[in-house]
Order: C-alpha cells, then structure tokens, then sequence
C-alpha cells in the first residue's frame, strides 16, 4: 500500500473512531462535525471531503463499529459457554460501543435505525449461529432461537450496560477476576441448561 493511500485510510479511520465517540457521548442530536474533527486532530473540511454529509458519517460510523464487532464472530470459541464469556468480555472491552448503543436506544421513537439492513445482518448472523448450535444438540430444540437470542444478549450486555447493579447486588467490579470467576461458571451452567430439552422429546419429536 502506498504511503499516501495508508495516511488516507488512517485519516478516515480516526474521523470515524471519533465520530463514534462522539456519537456516544453525546448521541446523534448532539454530535457536531467540528467536534468529530477536533477529536480526529483534523479541520472539520476535511471531515467533509470523507464523507460528504453529517447523514453519511453517521452511517459509516456506526458501519465500522459493527464491522469490528462481526469480525468477532470469525473467531469465537466452539462451545456455547465459552462463547458467553468471550461476549461478555467483548462488550466490557468496548465502552464506546455500548455507550452508543445506550445512547440510540435512550433517543428511540421507534423509526428504523440508522442502516438497518447492514445491522439486521450482523444480528441475524449471530442467530443462524444459534441454530447451528440447536441443530449440534447445545440448544433445545424447542426453543425459539430467535427470542433465546434477545434473552443471551441481555444476559451478556448487562455487566457492561448496568455496572453499578452487578456492584450492588455482588460487591463485585464487573471485568474484574473474582466477577469473572462466578460470572464464567454461572455461562456455562445457564449453556447446559439451555440444552436441556423440557419438551415432550429430547430430539423434538412430536408426540401423538
């Protein structure tokens, strides 16, 4: 790669990181171009020869941050277990991104989001995942994978959503390693217990 188109892309890369940054301090209502391109260490023309619009940096902000966040799923351990404690350690790990989308969901008025159709992807491939997991036996086959799927992101998020609640109902920091300890044996007993069928099979048969 050229030494200039390298500068090019790192330029844009860190218009977009402070993009998103901004966008989760202070939500889309609130982000201003000339904020973006101080935090980028740029003048806000240059912000504009990128991306054009306000509109457009914010789609392409949130893009890259669920663009990072699905090259996650290339790499995720095999079982579901561990797959939950990889997650959770994820969401920990990434502040900004929770911060955004608490932000987007605190403004929501029930209109389609920002780039729907790239984010339902990222969403629905996470829930093919699950039904590979279904059909290997991990999950029981009576269960509606698409609302387990909303169930174990609620479960995963909510260290890095409400860390004062885990403070106050453990008297433990989440990312911390006595948190980590109990939260991982707590992952890997909520996956075995997912795989328990409570149906009238265990393989899903009907019964007359």
């Amino acid at each position: 790669m050229a030494p200039a188109t390298r500068r090019s892309e790192d330029t844009r890369a860190k218009i977009l990181d402070a993009a998103a940054a901004e966008l989760s301090e202070r939500g889309e209502a609130g982000m201003r171009i000339e904020h973006v391109a101080r935090r980028a260490g740029c003048n806000k023309a240059l912000v504009y020869r990128y991306f054009g619009d306000r509109e457009t940096l914010v789609r392409e902000a949130l893009r890259a941050q669920f663009a990072a966040r699905s090259a996650v799923l290339d790499v995720l351990p095999e079982t579901l277990g561990d797959a939950l404690s990889h997650w959770t350690r994820r969401t920990l790990d990434d502040p900004v991104f929770v911060r955004l989308i608490l932000r987007e969901a605190l403004a929501d008025t029930g209109e389609e989001p920002v780039d729907a159709d790239y984010r339902t992807d990222y969403y629905t491939r996470q829930i093919s995942m699950l039904r590979d997991w279904q059909a290997d036996g991990a999950i029981a086959p009576e269960l509606d994978v698409e609302m387990l799927f909303l169930a174990l992101l609620a479960v995963i998020t909510l260290p890095a959503m409400l860390p004062q609640v885990v403070r106050l109902a453990t008297g433990l920091a989440p990312g911390s390693d006595a948190f980590d300890t109990r939260w991982n044996g707590f992952l890997d007993e909520l996956a075995a217990s997912i795989a328990v069928s409570n149906g009238p099979g265990r393989s899903g048969e009907r019964v007359a």
